[in-house]
């Protein structure tokens, strides 16, 4: 027994505890000794795993990272070039939209027939007017004047007729009735001196005041007063024709009419320009001829917009509503004309009939 235990401690003992000697404080040493080395050895082999553990973590998490970064700048990359696709979208969107507003209201599928450029048409037409005012108040005042000349006989007015500076015949019907409507600037006096010659050729004699002062002077002088006022009635009305062909609209309006002539289709001098004048008459048969004469037309009304079919209706209807102020201006004139040679034709006869009984069966008994 005690040489199994002795060969057991042998055994157990390492060959450097022996060489120092045996001893209880040797073998202490030596197990502590051991256990430091297995503990440096584990620590060891854990610090190179941990760190080789570290990094695989280290590269994975750096892996990780810059896959996320190349992922998240091409994310934002995708978002910003979205954005800014989104951006242009929505602004092409916008001014499309505008453009489209744009054309509707202002492009050429919303100005059949002329509608462009028409802001100065208003105030040039108002000109116009006023100066066909000026144009017969001056016809007026003329023709008054050569109407009460005094001491002026009724041969003498015959012998201005005759002159070779008179309107001839033709140069008569040009003036009255141009056929481009149209009057040019010579045309308007002779149209004026046609007036004088037709309406009151043979002016009656001024009396003097000597003459006034006798009963037969009184009764010449009210019957030639009568007269006259028929006379300027007529007069009035030749006048209100004239300057209806007179060129008084200015050249704002006559441009306006060539271009827009120009881009309804038609070629050449538009109808109712003369010498690159246009009169009243004028500018309406133009808007007329643009239209009913203008096979162009009724195409540009078929594509054309809402917003030009309503623009191509409020132009005519205002047009329109100045062609019926203008007619009944012409038959207001008409119905006076017409009542003064009604007055006068009942003169003739039921007037004379008058006369003779009240001097039948009143003059007598004065």
């Amino acid at each position: 027994m005690k040489k199994m235990l002795f060969a057991l401690l042998i055994g157990l003992c390492p060959a450097s505890a022996w060489a120092s000697g045996c001893g209880c404080g040797s073998i202490n040493a030596m197990l502590t000794v051991a256990k430091t080395e297995t503990i440096q050895a584990v620590n060891a082999y854990t610090a190179a795993e941990a760190q080789a553990i570290r990094s695989e973590i280290l590269v994975a998490a750096q892996n990780i990272i810059g896959t996320i970064k190349t992922e998240s700048a091409t994310i934002v990359r995708a978002l910003v070039a979205l954005k800014e696709s989104n951006a242009a979208t929505l602004k092409g969107q916008a001014v499309a939209g505008e453009a489209m507003k744009t054309e509707d209201l202002y492009g050429k599928a919303a100005q059949p027939a002329g509608l462009c450029g028409t802001s100065a048409l208003g105030a040039g037409i108002q000109l116009g007017a006023q100066a066909g005012r000026e144009i017969h108040a001056a016809m007026r005042e003329k023709q008054l004047a050569h109407a009460n000349t005094a001491g002026v006989k009724p041969v003498e007015f015959l012998r201005r007729v005759l002159a070779e500076d008179h309107p001839t015949e033709r140069e008569t019907l040009d003036a009255l009735f141009p056929l481009q409507d149209t009057l040019t600037e010579d045309q308007v006096a002779q149209a004026h001196e046609s007036v004088k010659t037709l309406a009151n050729p043979r002016p009656l004699p001024v009396l003097t005041d000597e003459q006034k002062d006798t009963p037969a002077g009184q009764t010449y002088a009210a019957a030639r007063k009568i007269h006259e006022g028929r006379m300027a009635a007529v007069t009035e009305s030749l006048n209100s024709h004239v300057v209806y062909h007179a060129p008084t609209l200015p050249e704002d309006v006559t441009t306006w009419a060539q271009n827009q002539w120009s881009e309804a289709g038609g070629s050449g001098t538009p109808p109712g320009i003369v010498d690159g004048k246009l009169s009243e008459a004028g500018l309406y048969k133009l808007l007329s001829q643009m239209r009913v004469g203008n096979p162009n037309w009724f195409a540009q009304i078929a594509t054309a917009t809402d917003a030009g079919l309503l623009r191509e209706m409020v132009l005519m209807q205002a047009f329109q509503m100045e062609l019926t102020r203008k007619n009944t201006e012409l038959l207001d004139r008409l119905t006076v004309i017409a009542s003064l040679d009604y007055l006068t034709r009942m003169e003739g006869t039921t007037g004379k009939d008058m006369d003779d009984l009240y001097t039948r069966m009143v003059g007598a008994q004065q």
